[in-house]
């Protein structure tokens, strides 16, 4: 009796580190999308500014592929696109009293690389992951004014980047993976080029910094797909 109950025990065990895992040759699906709105108004203090108002509006997607080359080991590529639109006005003081000037700026986003991402499961419907990638991206921002003043400057930067990020998947079954992902760690490399209120004159600069997001705010949704699971 007591050698039926220990098999039993041994046998479930078994069966449930067999489950809670991803096998290898497992496709993966996987992606995120997200939009946002914020509103600013404020009173300046500037010379000859009195009031501004500034809209950001943001919409991101990202979709990645991948494929487990091991248990619970996935190699793969990634891709991401966004687009933030800034829109708002400034009330400068002249002679004739204060002149409206409406304000835009567009940023647009593309990024590509390659990513691995490695899944350690706790119980079967839970699993923590970590995911290393890195790749090419570029970034167009232009800018412009109205009301006869002059436009800001369009700024073009492209180069790589480095990324560590950790995340959370709940699985409702098998194959469907629901996804919460801190921004994580990310080291970027970009070389601008800037042509200055559009007097044809051409700046280029290259910059390096890290970017680092755990709070609640750098907390992204996604969902995967499990293809063969």
């Amino acid at each position: 009796m007591k050698k039926s109950i220990f098999g039993a025990i041994i046998l479930g065990f078994s069966t449930l580190s067999v489950q809670a895992q991803i096998a290898a040759g497992t496709k993966l699906l996987s992606g995120s999308i997200g939009y946002s709105r914020q509103k600013q108004e404020q009173s300046v203090s500037l010379p000859g500014i009195s009031t501004m108002e500034i809209k950001n509006e943001t919409a991101y997607f990202t979709p990645s592929v991948g494929y487990f080359v091991a248990d619970n080991l996935a190699l793969g590529i990634s891709a991401g696109a966004s687009l933030n639109k800034s829109q708002g006005y400034y009330y400068v003081n002249s002679p004739y009293g204060p002149t409206y000037v409406p304000t835009e700026n567009k940023t647009r986003s593309l990024s590509g690389g390659l990513f691995g991402r490695y899944y350690k499961f706790v119980g079967e419907k839970f699993a923590l992951y970590g995911q290393l990638g890195g790749g090419y991206q570029n970034i167009y921002t232009s800018g412009n004014t109205a009301n006869g003043f002059p436009r800001g400057a369009d700024n073009r930067q492209e180069g790589f980047y480095a990324s560590l990020l950790p995340g959370i998947v709940f699985f409702p079954t098998n194959k469907l993976g629901l996804e919460l992902t801190l921004r994580g760690a990310t080291y970027n490399r970009l070389t601008d080029k800037r042509d200055t209120s559009g007097s044809g004159i051409e700046v280029k600069n290259t910059t390096s910094n890290l970017d680092l997001g755990f709070g609640l705010n750098d907390l992204n949704l996604g969902i995967s797909l499990y293809l063969g699971r």
